[in-house]
């Protein structure tokens, strides 16, 4: 690195304060190309006698600069003009999730979580870990991001085989899972609770007179059964199998048609009965196998679905649905990410989960909800 002269000069008779004309001579210094990244301008003890002016005023105007982003002070180098091309970051997270649960959820959530890391200073490095076996995954590319510094770890549920490669690292890591309390050794965690309006669904379907619940689910998400038992209502659990050879979403819709289908073809679909799908997109294609029956909900039957919020699934009538929003999930990790980052402690009681919408598809059916308005109206009428 080399020393520059120095290319201005400060005036008594200048009507701006000292640190001002110096500042501003050294920026307009480097903004002209005098000084260069990786130059290292005077020193204030070299500046101030130069310019004639006091060491306070030369440290006054260094510290301007460096606030600005100007100039970076370097040990035993001095103070360095700053290439504005590169980003000087605060310090590098990892994210770092299974391969092959990707989804819209997890790729919005890590989206916003980006975002919010790097919009506070960090440089935000994203690795999907590849399974190898069963519960078994390779590390390489954790360890290629780990070859360069970091400051913390986040991964995507808790993982056993995970937990325990994370666990022999010198990085601090938190968890983003099913936990309500994140595993040792992780520094903390955010809780994904999938039911965490399981008990305002079932206080919907009390009052409004439903005895049965069927549940239609494929993988471990909600499990609405301990909260509707709590109210008295009787719950039936249909496990759809994913397909091993083709675990496409497209092939989950498919799943959630034949299956809803197959009920109505065999007339055992009741208007008594909430009809619950524990995935959007089995209860996509349940609502094609509704549709393709010439079957409307409320009218017909009565649908409840979890749902992404502003992904769906779509249906003419507001659907009634336990809805989770990735974006606001994001942020809530940003925050205990960041807050962790900046105090060294994770905040307790980070939760995430959906929340129940009650939309139109639940309630009594409308043939129920017309015989009832005209009861009452001649019951008026009668008194």
């Amino acid at each position: 690195m080399v020393q520059r002269n120095i290319p201005f000069s400060v005036s008594r008779n200048d009507g701006r304060p000292l640190v001002a004309q110096v500042a501003d001579g050294l920026r307009q210094a480097i903004v002209a190309g005098f000084y260069r990244p990786g130059d290292v301008v005077p020193p204030s003890r070299d500046l101030a006698p130069k310019l004639g002016v006091s060491r306070i005023v030369t440290k006054a105007a260094l510290a301007q600069l460096s606030a600005e982003g100007l100039v970076v002070a370097r040990p035993r180098i001095g103070t360095v003009v700053r290439d504005r091309n590169v980003k000087q970051w605060k310090g590098r997270v990892i994210f770092a999730c299974p391969e092959g649960d990707e989804n819209y959820a997890q790729t919005v959530l890590a989206g916003t979580l980006r975002n919010r890391l790097t919009e506070a200073g960090y440089l935000f490095t994203q690795v999907c870990l590849p399974q190898k076996a069963r519960d078994r995954y390779d590390f390489a590319r954790l360890d290629a991001a780990l070859s360069q510094s970091a400051d913390m770890i986040v991964t995507m549920f808790a993982r056993p085989h995970i937990l325990s490669r994370l666990s022999r690292q010198k990085v601090p890591f938190a968890v983003f899972g099913e936990y309500a309390k994140a595993p040792r050794p992780a520094v903390g965690g955010t809780w994904l609770n999938f039911n965490l309006a399981a008990g305002e669904f079932a206080a919907a379907c009390k009052a409004n007179g439903i005895r049965n619940v069927v549940e239609f689910c494929y993988c471990a998400m909600c499990d609405v059964a301990p909260a509707l038992r709590k109210v008295g209502i009787g719950i039936k659990k249909i496990q759809v199998p994913p397909n091993r050879l083709d675990s496409s979403l497209i092939n989950v819709k498919r799943m959630g048609m034949e299956i809803f289908g197959r009920l109505i073809a065999k007339k055992q679909i009741s208007r008594d009965t909430v009809y619950f799908f524990a995935d959007d997109y089995l209860a996509s294609g349940a609502l094609t196998a509704l549709s393709y029956a010439g079957l409307r909900s409320p009218e017909d039957v009565r649908i409840v679905t979890f749902a992404n919020k502003r992904l769906g699934p779509a249906y003419p009538r507001e659907l009634s649905r336990m809805e989770f929003d990735a974006h606001k999930a994001g942020d809530v990790l940003a925050d205990a990410v960041l807050e962790c980052l900046k105090g060294g402690k994770y905040p307790s009681g980070s939760v995430v989960g959906p929340v129940w919408v009650a939309g139109e598809t639940m309630g009594a059916p409308l043939w129920i909800q017309g015989k009832a308005k005209s009861a009452k109206a001649k019951g008026g009428r009668k008194r």
